[in-house]
């Protein structure tokens, strides 16, 4: 296997397109993931923090023991079907990022804590409750850590009610407290600018650290102060009293971890490639990939155009409309492109793009040289 010595050098786009003539397709260059990976590893050793990836991006257990090899402790999952194919390929700390509810999700999370330990981040004493009766049925232990939002108004409880469901969580038989957790993933979108993007996820995660100190002070053991995203891991490792950070996207990067400055093009290790099917107009192209592809996810940073992907080496060059199975380049005055060209597109959200291909290609520089099964594309329960 590659270990990414290939200096700072990014994907050899005119070699995978001589060779991926049946698209779309997504292309994983391996030296470039292992760089990356190396890279935030370091980076967490660095600032002494462990570091707990997450495998929603890219959902392969070959990735996955890539990271633990290179440091991390144990992995997140997005839902528990994602931690039953980790569990079934060898690997055993995970936590699932996200609150299980219903029965048989229970039973199944139950079984996983004989095999595995497991973690459950959630934010109310129901999912914790139901947690606890299932795993003391069958003799497990789960370890539970409360989610906090520190402003993305989604999952968690409000900071002044954090203490209060620990303490309740804490008495309940089956279950160990582990900590405090957030995502501070608002402040992709709230930021104006690097400075306000810093600022905001330092607050943040300051937020956390006091709730976990004064959680210490009333006699309660806090192990883990655990945060993250992927463009924000950079400022998350240096505020003290951080323990863990949990990001996942480094490991492809796609373009908007490059306008959010945590990657530029030559650390952008997967692309989708797709072929021109129709040049109708002089300022337009369509290409083979579409939402279906791609996602139909568009670029989140506040300052950036309608979108739905750019063409690798051209920053000028956009994916500018897309359905299911067709994507509209807008193009310069002059181009080239041709019916039957083939083009390397960086997506918008490489997360979202991989979960809707059954495999990828791997490239190992110019070279073709492998396929992955994305093992736990569609594991949405």
């Amino acid at each position: 296997m590659s270990d990414g010595s290939r200096g700072s050098t990014g994907l050899q786009v005119e070699a995978l397109l001589a060779q991926v003539t049946d698209t779309p397709r997504i292309v994983v260059d391996r030296g470039i993931v292992a760089r990356n990976i190396r890279r935030m590893a370091d980076r967490a050793a660095a600032a002494g923090v462990v570091l707990r990836p997450h495998t929603k991006t890219h959902k392969m257990p070959e990735i996955a023991a890539m990271q633990l090899e290179a440091g991390a402790i144990g992995l997140q999952v997005a839902k528990l079907g994602e931690a039953e194919v980790m569990a079934a390929a060898g690997f055993r700390d995970i936590m699932v990022g996200y609150p299980i509810v219903g029965p048989e999700k229970l039973e199944r999370l139950a079984a996983l804590a004989r095999q595995a330990r497991m973690s459950v981040s959630l934010d109310s004493i129901e999912a914790a409750d139901g947690i606890s009766r299932a795993v003391a049925r069958r003799g497990a232990t789960i370890r539970i850590l409360v989610e906090i939002d520190t402003g993305l108004r989604r999952i968690g409880v409000l900071p002044s009610d954090a203490i209060g469901l620990a303490e309740r969580v804490s008495s309940l038989p089956g279950v160990e407290f582990g900590g405090f957790l957030t995502h501070e993933g608002h402040v992709y979108t709230a930021a104006a600018d690097m400075a306000e993007f810093e600022r905001l996820t330092r607050e943040a995660c300051r937020v956390v650290v006091e709730i976990a100190e004064q959680a210490r002070r009333r006699g309660m053991a806090v192990p883990v102060v655990s945060v993250g995203a992927s463009a924000t891991a950079r400022f998350d490792m240096t505020v003290p009293g951080v323990t863990e950070v949990r990001p996942g996207t480094y490991v492809f990067n796609d373009l908007t971890q490059m306008e959010l400055g945590a990657a530029q093009e030559q650390d952008v290790a997967a692309c989708v490639i797709a072929t021109v099917v129709s040049r109708p107009t002089d300022d337009r192209a369509v290409i083979d990939a579409g939402t279906k592809t791609l996602s139909s996810d568009q670029r989140i940073v506040a300052s950036s155009q309608r979108s739905f992907g750019r063409l690798f080496g051209q920053p000028d060059v956009w994916l500018v409309r897309a359905s299911e199975e067709h994507g509209v380049v807008g193009l310069p005055p002059g181009s080239a492109l041709r019916v039957g060209d083939r083009v390397a597109i960086i997506p918008n959200h490489i997360c979202a793009a991989i979960n809707l291909h059954d495999d990828v290609l791997v490239a190992d520089g110019a070279a073709m040289v492998d396929r992955w099964r994305v093992a736990a594309r569609g594991r949405l329960q």
